[in-house]
């Protein structure tokens, strides 16, 4: 696949592989697939469902108890910024579902290039969420916080 990418790297200007593999497992792709970049967008979108699927439990909880325990660990001003974080992320999220709707490798290239160049910040964001919410389960759990899940 490392060889692939190369050529595809040069012919797109796209970043490097080690990059890419590190945030999103590149390497795993298959090298006999016919759309490599085809494949990588899937493997970018995974991880941003992932992560939206949880915010999303965090800002609108119904779900758990686990998701209405964690949404009260945040301020409002910290679920304003979330949204604003999820928001980005959708972003790249249904530009995905476009591509697979209407496919080229070239507009593939540019997805990658331009998720590329938000994600160190969408990743220190991400990250700060999830630390935030690890943080929220070294309180105990309460009575309150089941009874009001249970309503």
């Amino acid at each position: 696949m490392e060889d692939i990418y190369q050529e595809l790297r040069k012919k797109f200007s796209l970043p490097e592989f080690n990059i890419l593999d590190q945030e999103f497992e590149i390497g795993s792709i298959d090298e006999d697939e016919h759309f490599p970049l085809r494949e990588i967008r899937k493997k970018i979108d995974d991880k941003i469902e992932g992560i939206t699927k949880i915010m999303e439990e965090v800002l609108h909880p119904e779900r758990s108890i686990a998701s209405f325990r964690e949404a009260n660990a945040f301020t409002d001003k910290e679920r304003e910024d979330l949204l604003e974080l999820y928001s980005r992320l959708m972003f790249f999220h249904r530009r995905t579902t476009e591509l697979y709707i209407e496919d080229s490798e070239e507009e593939n290239a540019e997805f990658i290039k331009e998720l590329m160049k938000e994600w160190p910040e969408l990743k220190k964001k991400t990250l700060g969420f999830v630390k935030k919410l690890k943080e929220s389960w070294k309180k105990e759990i309460t009575k309150k916080e089941v009874v009001g899940y249970l309503g």
